[in-house]
């Protein structure tokens, strides 16, 4: 009976997560629905499109896929949309927070080195070009709203772009708020390092575009070179993603090996054999490192010298112990009175 209680808790903690997950995600859908990008008329840009793939990640991937896909349902609804209107649109939401829920399969439930960052960020991307790709291949299929190229940058640029930016930005931030981020050497690193290229991504971006504006002789062209420079940034920003991981792995390994080692020191091991990867190399951190390593050696002869005199000085101890407590029972009457009865008992 306790056990049928602790599942029905269980259940309803799920099912009000999965509510209150939709009920947010619809409202922000149906208040960002007023912020239209250029010559797109349906597609917003939406920053809450980070809620189902945060919530994929931290609660499961059908967690995810139910927010996206009933939340945006919902919005589109109170938006004034038919409910089914654009159906291959709620599928795509769904996906989007489904897609970035699997790496939890692959060991990832959050953020804790260079590596799971990237890979967060990367499957944004992945799951807004997939989910904006089968939504694109549902609608030419079979709703026919769609013609290629016009579509390109009045649907289909606008959604993936918009999708997986907001994502990149928001969803390390929101994993921080469910604790899912641990924050050390390398997820800090990681975390100035694309800051700064982002920044310098939007600022190059703006800049190539105001530079041309003047140049440009339709509105169309004008849309056409704003959503290039974003999807060119956009891809500078996921390979300067790729790069930084292995960057930033670069110089935070050595000291979370040098960390390791130290937490291995003060628990009484001495092996410091996995810094022998770091201290091959001729840099800073391979001195480090090595240095480290001899300091380790000495220490632990040190310790085993002292452990060996304290051993010997034990037994120094109890000798003279055992001498004085020998004494003590010599000088006294009693054993005085029997050494004479012996004697005696000898000479009879």
């Amino acid at each position: 009976m306790i056990k049928l209680k602790g599942i029905d808790k269980c259940h309803e903690t799920w099912t009000f997560r999965i509510l209150l997950g939709i009920l947010v995600y619809g409202s922000l859908n149906f208040l960002s629905n007023k912020l239209l990008l250029p010559s797109a008329p349906f597609i917003a840009l939406r920053p809450q499109i980070a809620l189902p793939m945060a919530m994929g990640i931290v609660y499961g991937p059908c967690t995810g896929f139910i927010i996206g896909l009933v939340g945006n349902i919902f919005g589109d609804t109170i938006s004034g949309y038919p409910m089914l209107k654009f159906w291959n649109w709620h599928i795509a939401n769904g996906l989007i927070g489904l897609i970035p829920g699997l790496i939890r399969y692959a060991g990832i439930r959050e953020i804790k080195t260079a590596r799971d960052f990237g890979t967060v960020e990367l499957t944004v991307v992945l799951s807004s070009g997939l989910a904006v790709g089968f939504a694109v291949l549902m609608d030419l299929s079979f709703i026919h709203n769609m013609l290629l190229p016009a579509s390109l940058n009045s649907w289909i640029l606008p959604a993936f772009i918009t999708d997986a930016v907001n994502g990149l930005i928001l969803l390390p931030i929101l994993l921080f708020i469910w604790r899912r981020f641990v924050v050390n050497v390398e997820t800090r690193t990681m975390v100035v390092i694309v800051s700064l290229l982002s920044f310098a991504v939007l600022i190059t971006a703006i800049t190539i575009t105001w530079a041309v504006w003047d140049d440009l002789v339709s509105k169309e062209s004008a849309v056409e070179s704003f959503y290039s420079a974003g999807i060119v940034s956009l891809f500078v920003l996921i390979l300067g993603v790729t790069v930084s991981v292995f960057m930033a792995r670069r110089v935070t390994d050595p000291v979370m090996r040098l960390k390791e080692a130290a937490a291995s020191i003060e628990r009484g091991d001495y092996d410091t054999d996995s810094l022998d990867v770091v201290s091959n190399r001729s840099d800073e951190f391979g001195q480090l490192s090595r240095v480290f390593q001899q300091m380790a050696s000495k220490i632990h002869s040190r310790e085993n010298k002292l452990k060996q005199e304290v051993k010997e000085l034990r037994i120094e101890i109890d000798k003279v112990r055992q001498a004085e407590e020998v004494a003590e029972i010599v000088e006294t009457d009693y054993f005085k009175e029997l050494r004479k009865k012996a004697k005696e008992f000898r000479k009879g």
